[in-house]
């Protein structure tokens, strides 16, 4: 059976956020932006439900008002077209973050169909037939309504006027102020517009500008849609070429104790959408209709049916005692004077086929019944609760089936909204939120196959300007964890990432394996004819290994080559002092009179470095002068110190290239623990670090105006000494100011954690920490319970907390499985298997 309108739209008009209906009343509708309540913040979730119960306690003098969650798609195409406004002007940088965005796309509509996020609406009427108080404006009302009807029986129409929307400004601003504290939005006409016109699209691809341009020309095309039933009882939308089953699932049963219900959060984490729609009243007090009445009226109706029970020789049934004991509890409550309210609670599903359908009613049905929330087909009800749950429709008397009374308070421990959100509204798609605390046993595929909230991240938002909701503004980001749990992956999936950006990256590599697995990715894929883009990209590098065993990197550090006077006789300074700590007053006047000697002949255009301010010392007639030259142009003679100290015939370290990795090798460093006096090597090697940060400060803070990203990989080298944290903590000053982002990998919290020091870490991906786990949720500000715990403890490979700029803290399982020959370019680990000689995993 085909039907084609069974009801016409009750919408006359919009203006803003602002619909007037048919017979007069007009709503507002509010978007409610997403409260922070992470999934393990019990604190978080008491103070949201605490702000819904005030807010809603303001609404009584309003009678009713709606909450819908509705899910919206998610423009992945858009969110890669704002970032790619911020790409690099080189096409290197261009060409493969194209095929990178191409790949996400691909693999997020591939897993996900249309991905969606949840948007919260607040709906009030702000003059209604049901609120008014004036009588003649009711008998106005009322004649408005039904001559309507007679134009509309006459085929006419009555025109309304294009200012009616000014005589409810007063009334909308004192609305808002109710509604303050959920920082509600007023929405613009054509959100409004939208919001009522998917009703009639549920499930369906549709193109937003038409549909609203659509409506925007006749509101007669906003219920235009066909409507027919597939096995009676399933609802069949229509038009042109699109369709979709739906199904209207009206929630029928409460557990007795609703506290922690947290219904909407256990909604969000199904791995489909779920639309949410409530129709809520605050009933009458007195006379036959209020709530009392009903209560009373209900609890004669059960001890009539008891006493029949009792007639016919059966007991008291055990429902009839739970509905007794739940209607005396409403009687007391409404007898103390707590406030209640009477609701409708709609879930609504749809889906392409009729078989989809009831899988997914299915495991809606099964998840809500083990939180004790009942769930009915309504098979009969699907047209009734279709029009019912309309934008601007209220709760009459009439509408007696699927009501809940409850009080304002356990209404609120519905949780309402709230999403669990983490990351930046525009970015690179990083993976997808893990919405159980269970294990997966190391199928990270399986984590990502089961949800469907999607994670998008820029860390280097953390430093822009009027990016409302942010928490802080540190824009240094640290990734932890044991080694083995896919922390150094994801550092370097996101230096690779932002690097395609409008900003110059430096990644210090300890291991100084990225250059080798880099180029070696770079030569197979030359050789295979594959992505030239990739390529290209890896072949823009400036790699540099501080390999004293290779000749090009002699001098690589050396002050005089590779900074100007000022800074580099800081520097040089500071290394020869790190070499002889107790030299004498001459000694150092002499030091410093060849240093500024070789600068003079430097800025003289002649080829100079460190060793020709030894060979100068050496030649002094002082003898404590010459013998401390004589004793530095020996120690820098075939060691590692090579690396700092040359006649200048290599050119630097260079701060300009717009990707740099320094690989370092061979550098022995003192433990800060250790009791043992400081061998040669170790000073050399601080001589080495020195010259190493000092470079990082240079790079970082060249040009303010240029955003900069600085990757070290194993900070915990430079906690282990006094030395190295000095220098750490002067790259972390940086910060804002000179607009450098600080990315540090490290195996513990422990080594970000920053004591007297203020400059932290704005942003945290923290994978599990095997020795110490309960200081990770200490450090991400997660309260330590066996339940937070646990969320911990059972995360798999590719797993991490992500603690993000807004406070928002979620597990997130990490995706590495989009572009699998990039994801080459991160592996650490060699294997063997069956299927290919040379299989790489991302183990670490």
């Amino acid at each position: 059976m085909r039907v084609t309108k069974l009801e016409e739209s009750n919408v006359w008009a919009f203006h803003e956020n602002l619909v007037l209906m048919r017979d007069g009343s007009v709503f507002g509708i509010y978007r409610i932006p997403s409260m922070v309540a992470n999934t393990m913040s019990s604190e978080g979730k008491e103070k949201t439900k605490a702000i819904v119960s005030a807010v809603v306690g303001d609404l009584i003098p309003y009678v009713d008002f709606e909450i819908n969650d509705v899910p919206m798609p998610r423009d992945i195409i858009d969110i890669m077209e704002k970032l790619s406004e911020r790409l690099d002007d080189d096409e290197v940088y261009i060409d493969l973050a194209n095929t990178i965005f191409n790949k996400m796309i691909q693999s997020i509509y591939e897993t996900n169909g249309q991905p969606f996020e949840y948007y919260h609406y607040l709906t009030v009427p702000l003059k209604s037939l049901h609120i008014s108080v004036d009588m003649k404006e009711v008998m106005r009302q009322g004649y408005r309504h039904v001559k309507d009807v007679v134009l509309q029986g006459l085929g006419l129409q009555e025109d309304i006027s294009s200012d009616w929307h000014k005589k409810y400004h007063e009334q909308r601003l004192v609305l808002e102020k109710h509604l303050t504290l959920l920082n509600a939005v007023r929405i613009p006409v054509e959100e409004s517009i939208l919001l009522n016109r998917i009703q009639y699209l549920r499930g369906m691809h549709y193109d937003k500008d038409y549909e609203i341009l659509s409506v925007k020309s006749s509101v007669q095309n906003l219920d235009d849609v066909n409507i027919s039933f597939e096995n009676v009882s399933v609802l069949k939308l229509s038009s042109v070429d699109e369709e979709s089953y739906v199904g209207f699932y009206p929630v029928d049963q409460l557990p007795t104790n609703v506290s922690y219900l947290h219904l909407m959060e256990e909604i969000h984490k199904l791995n489909f959408s779920v639309e949410s729609k409530i129709k809520a009243k605050f009933p009458s007090t007195k006379g036959y209709f209020s709530l009392m009445g009903q209560t009373k009226r209900a609890q004669d109706k059960i001890k009539n049916a008891v006493i029949d029970n009792e007639k016919e020789g059966d007991g008291v049934k055990t429902k009839q005692v739970v509905d007794h004991h739940l209607l005396e509890d409403i009687e007391e409550r409404i007898s103390a004077g707590e406030k209640m309210i009477s609701y409708m609670h709609v879930l609504i599903l749809t889906a392409d086929s009729l078989e989809e359908l009831k899988a997914r009613r299915n495991i809606l049905r099964g998840t809500l019944s083990s939180i004790g929330v009942g769930v009915l087909e309504a098979n009969a009800d699907q047209v009734y609760l279709f029009y019912k749950t309309m934008l601007g429709k209220t709760l009459e008397f009439s509408d007696r089936n699927f009501i809940q009374k409850i009080s304002i308070e356990g209404f609120a421990e519905n949780l309402f909204f709230v999403s669990q959100k983490v990351g930046t509204d525009v970015g690179f798609y990083l993976g997808k939120v893990d919405n159980q605390i269970e294990s997966w046993f190391g199928d990270y595929r399986a984590a990502l196959a089961s949800s469907v909230n999607l994670v998008f991240s820029d860390v280097l938002e953390a430093n822009k300007q009027d990016v409302h909701g942010k928490v802080t503004n540190n824009p240094h980001i640290a990734v932890t964890g044991d080694t083995g749990s896919g922390k150094s992956f994801l550092l370097k999936l996101l230096f690779v990432y932002h690097s395609l950006l409008r900003t110059k990256s430096l990644y210090i590599d300890p291991k100084d394996e990225i250059k080798g697995q880099f180029l070696k990715v770079a030569d197979e894929l030359e050789v295979a004819g594959l992505y030239p883009e990739l390529v290209r990209y890896i072949r823009s590098f400036n790699f540099v290994s501080l390999d004293v065993k290779n000749k090009e990197n002699k001098g690589m550090l050396d002050p005089i080559v590779f900074l100007d006077r000022a800074e580099g006789k800081s520097l040089a300074t500071t290394m020869v002092k790190t070499i002889k700590p107790a030299m004498s007053d001459k000694q150092e006047k002499g030091f410093l009179e060849a240093l500024n000697q070789v600068y003079s002949d430097k800025e003289a255009g002649l080829e100079r470095g460190m060793l020709h301010v030894f060979e100068l010392m050496a030649k002094s007639e002082i003898e404590e002068v010459c013998d401390l030259g004589e004793l530095l142009f020996t120690k820098s003679t075939d060691s590692v110190l090579n690396v700092a100290f040359s006649r200048g015939e290599n050119k630097g370290i260079d701060t300009t290239s717009k990707i740099t990795v320094v690989g370092i090798k061979n550098l022995e460093l003192p433990l800060e623990s250790s009791k043992l006096e400081i061998t040669d090597s170790e000073r050399d090697g601080l001589v080495i670090l020195y010259a190493i940060g000092y470079f990082c400060k240079k790079f970082g803070s060249d040009d303010h105006s240029e955003e900069t990203l600085m990757i070290m990989d194993e900070v915990w080298l430079y906690k282990s000494t006094s030395a190295g944290q000095k220098i750490l903590n002067d790259i972390k000053r940086l910060g804002r100011s000179q607009n450098n982002f600080l990315l540090v990998g490290t195996q513990s919290v422990a080594d970000i954690e920053t004591g007297g020091d203020e400059t932290g870490f704005g942003t945290v991906f923290a994978f599990y920490e095997e020795k110490n786990p309960d200081r990770v949720l200490d450090f991400i500000k997660v309260p330590i319970t066996q339940e937070t715990q646990m969320w911990l403890q059972n995360m798999t490979m590719a797993q991490c907390i992500y603690y993000d700029t807004y406070g928002r803290k979620e597990r997130m399982t990490v995706d590495g499985t989009i572009f699998p020959e990039m994801a080459r370019l991160f592996d650490t680990v060699k294997v063997k298997s069956k299927d290919e000689k040379n299989s790489w995993e991302a183990l670490e």
